[in-house]
């Protein structure tokens, strides 16, 4: 029978149609295949990100979950000591030590506990002595003072000058003022409280609106301070840098600071980048070594040598040696961290510039071998632009941004091989902004730009005394008296 071509045809359209179909949804597949990887990928990623905490992430211990206390054998079985509570051996002891007395009071029995006799006159057979340590009651000295005028037998009359703290007709002098400004500015406590604690605790009851025109007196007193110590920065060799951010009023500023070991200034700015660090005016011209966290904006600078923390690298490592994968290159390389730390350590304990050429070449032959490894394991790159796109998982970009970075920076990463002054963090920088991200918990945001500036103006003049040995209430007290007090440019790190 022959062929019915009609069915033939119909047949034919329908494998057609079916195969068609076929690749539509094998196309589709694919594409659920790739969206259902890039998903697995991205919950990956926020799970890490999650489980990050301070050893893996810039984040401050503070933030840490908290687990279960370890045992005394779990401890000692994760290789670290098991110490007991209380003073451990070899510590040195706390106690309240006797002081000279100022003070004597004797404490006789007046009659005898067994015949009930009078003892006056009584021999004394022994004492005991118990001192007590305590504060006089707190209360304000008013002093009038009265310029006197006085007329010359020549006939011209002439008064007399008050001190520069009677500066109205009534007004708070400058130990009230000094304390004001250290309980906001070193203690952190707000406006209204410190208002409130002058007043039950001193009687000495002042507004707040007194108390925040008395920071900007404050700070503006601390112009000679401030350009003193952007001078010293300048010639310093080394200088630390970082920035964190804060809120003023809605909006969020920045907090830059620049330090060294007894220099330390801090400066608010609506901006993070260039055109901050550019108005703060140190790094333009700076010759020296400047130590950041690798941020790119501070790359800007050129005519400085630059260094990068090891704290934030070893985090850095931490955090993308969890995927197993890595863990051995990245445990090698923080290694290799620590080593060149140890070595730039004791070459400037035994007054050396730069760690010896053979130890340093050494350091730097394994940090690069080590790198070729992490290479080895990803895929040839760089990542494609987005994330979750183009086969590579989070975790391999991470890697690879890291390696990338300690390759094309690796001597800013190593720069305490060459310069034994540079310290392997940037701790110094970390530890002055600590205090602004107290008061942001404390007191909340700024209320102005002029408020933020004037508390990091101040803060930079405290915690420069502090550096230099200085009593912090003792330079407030000078401010308010004699001027601001002005620390020695001698170079430091």
């Amino acid at each position: 029978m022959d062929d019915d071509p009609a069915g033939t045809e119909t047949e034919q359209e329908r494998i057609a149609e079916l195969s068609a179909l076929v690749e539509r949804l094998e196309a589709r597949v694919a594409e659920l295949l790739e969206r259902n990887a890039a998903l697995a990928d991205r919950v990956a990623a926020l799970e890490a990100e999650r489980g990050r905490h301070s050893g893996t992430s810039s984040k401050p211990p503070s933030s840490d979950p908290v687990g279960p206390r370890q045992s005394r054998a779990e401890r000692r079985a994760a290789g670290r000591a098991a110490r007991k509570q209380g003073k451990q051996p070899g510590a040195p002891g706390a106690n309240l030590a006797r002081r000279p007395a100022e003070l004597t009071m004797v404490h006789r029995p007046a009659c005898c506990g067994g015949c009930g006799a009078d003892l006056t006159g009584a021999e004394v057979m022994g004492e005991v002595r118990r001192q007590v340590i305590d504060l006089p009651a707190i209360q304000v000295i008013v002093t009038d003072h009265v310029a006197e005028r006085r007329r010359c037998p020549c006939g011209h009359e002439t008064a007399g000058v008050f001190p520069p703290e009677a500066r109205a007709p009534v007004c708070w002098g400058p130990e009230i003022r000094a304390l004001a400004v250290y309980l906001m500015d070193r203690q952190h406590l707000p406006v209204a409280r410190v208002a409130e604690l002058l007043g039950e605790l001193l009687d000495a009851p002042v507004s707040t609106g007194w108390l925040c025109a008395l920071q900007q007196e404050a700070a503006g007193r601390l112009g000679d301070f401030v350009a003193h110590t952007k001078a010293g920065l300048g010639v310093a060799p080394v200088v630390h840098a970082d920035e964190t951010g804060t809120r003023v009023g809605v909006k969020r500023h920045w907090v830059h600071t620049l330090t060294t070991n007894r220099l330390t200034l801090l400066v608010v700015h609506p901006r993070r980048g260039v055109e901050a660090l550019d108005d703060i005016g140190v790094l333009a011209d700076y010759r020296g070594t400047v130590v950041h966290d690798g941020w790119a904006p501070y790359q800007h600078y050129d005519r400085a040598a630059h260094a990068q923390c090891g704290a934030h690298l070893l985090r850095h490592l931490a955090a993308v040696g969890e995927t197993p994968g890595f863990a051995i290159w990245t445990a090698q390389l923080a290694r290799v961290l620590i080593d060149a730390k140890r070595a730039a350590q004791a070459a400037a304990d035994a007054g050396q510039p730069t760690v010896g050429a053979r130890r340093a070449n050494r350091i730097r032959r394994r940090y690069h071998d080590t790198l070729a490894v992490a290479f080895a394991l990803l895929p040839a790159g760089p990542p494609p632009p987005r994330r979750h796109r183009g086969g590579w998982s989070s975790a391999q970009r991470d890697a690879w941004n890291l390696a990338s970075r300690l390759r094309d920076d690796a001597d800013q990463v190593l720069r305490l091989l060459d310069d034994t002054r540079v310290p392997f963090t940037n701790n110094d920088a970390e530890r002055s902004l600590r205090m602004v991200k107290l008061h942001d918990k404390i007191s909340g945001a700024f209320r102005s730009a002029d408020g933020a500036e004037a508390f990091a103006t101040i803060r930079s003049y405290i915690q420069t005394a502090a550096l230099n040995g200085h009593n912090r209430l003792a330079a407030l007290r000078q401010l308010f008296t004699t001027g601001a007090w002005l620390p020695p440019l001698a170079g430091g790190t």
